[in-house]
């Protein structure tokens, strides 16, 4: 999937969140409101096909005052926004509400209230191997981090949902539950794609398999030590094997896309500006979003490359099949 990065008006659910602000004006014209808009975009799940949720509500806790509450409804009338994630990868976003006034400031918490089974509406589930699965959300709230939204002319948010962090199943398989791990909310004018190319002579190096476990991962920075890069782990949940002293955690991974031909494609969007090493592994078909499973990266040992990434611009870099 190469996909590139477009601004968007509407803030994108990786699952992303777009925020859009103007300022209103007071009496000695200095703007206190804004207009915000609300979008939803994602960054794929491995082993599912929809991923539909049905939003509710958005709730915006600020200190020192009540909170915002603001409704949201579907397009045919619904009082929810049913939205498949899946189908807004990359830079793509559904908008979830649009045209909102709010207070210009901080807010300590944005609150997505999303309906799942308990409420009696079958209207929040996964679909995989095995069918259609319910997904579950703990008090039918996801509560996320904080933004700000100020008088500096337009203003763009994108809450990121990174499913192959943020949705797991349950021991017995019989729900998914979404979590707020994976999931950030980043300024659409400080954020960038990466996205490029892998040779398909790659997926099948060493021992690995060609048609599973091909990812790129993303991590913080650049003069990395490899040994440290570590793969997808819940820092709240208890590990199965112990981290490396110093253990960097990507930042985000995506799965590497094949149809045919001699490459596959991966893509990241809405990734903030600034330096950052990106590797490849074909061995990263195990790989539990909750813990540290001592995955090889990068897999071949010299697939990785540092990349540095501008605001609002595309960046590509591919992985070539090892020189003689």
């Amino acid at each position: 999937m190469n996909t590139k990065f477009t601004p968007v008006l509407a803030l994108s659910l990786l699952s992303s969140l777009t925020l859009v602000a103007c300022g209103g004006s007071s009496s000695d014209s200095t703007p206190t409101t804004a207009t915000v808009s609300f979008a939803v975009s994602d960054a794929p799940v491995d082993s599912a096909d929809n991923v539909v949720i049905a939003f509710d509500k958005i709730e915006l806790a600020r200190s020192g005052q009540d909170n915002v509450i603001i409704e949201v409804s579907g397009d045919n009338g619904e009082d929810y926004k049913q939205i498949d994630l899946l189908a807004y990868q990359g830079s793509d976003s559904a908008l979830l509400l649009s045209d909102q006034t709010l207070d210009i400031g901080v807010y300590d918490e944005l609150i997505l209230h999303i309906l799942d089974e308990s409420t009696g509406l079958d209207v929040s589930y996964v679909n995989d191997q095995t069918g259609q699965v319910p997904l579950k959300q703990p008090s039918q709230m996801l509560r996320l981090g904080s933004f700000e939204v100020t008088s500096a002319g337009v203003q763009r948010f994108t809450i990121e949902f990174d499913l192959r962090t943020s949705l797991v199943q349950n021991q017995g398989g019989q729900r998914y539950n979404l979590k707020p791990h994976g999931v950030t909310i980043v300024n659409n004018a400080t954020v960038a794609s990466l996205s490029g190319q892998v040779d398909i002579n790659l997926f099948n190096a060493g021992e690995c398999e060609s048609d599973t476990g091909n990812y790129v991962y993303l991590y913080p920075g650049h003069d990395l030590n490899t040994d440290l890069l570590v793969d997808n782990y819940d820092p709240s949940i208890n590990q199965t094997n112990e981290l490396p002293e110093g253990a960097v955690a990507p930042v985000n991974s995506v799965a590497v896309n094949y149809e045919s031909g001699n490459f596959g494609n991966y893509a990241f969007g809405f990734i903030p500006a600034g330096d950052y090493t990106v590797a490849f592994t074909c061995s990263a078909v195990d790989d539990n979003p909750e813990q540290y499973n001592e995955i090889a990266i990068p897999n071949p040992t010299n697939q990785l490359h540092e990349v540095v990434l501008t605001n609002e611009q595309d960046s590509t870099q591919d992985f070539n099949e090892i020189q003689p």
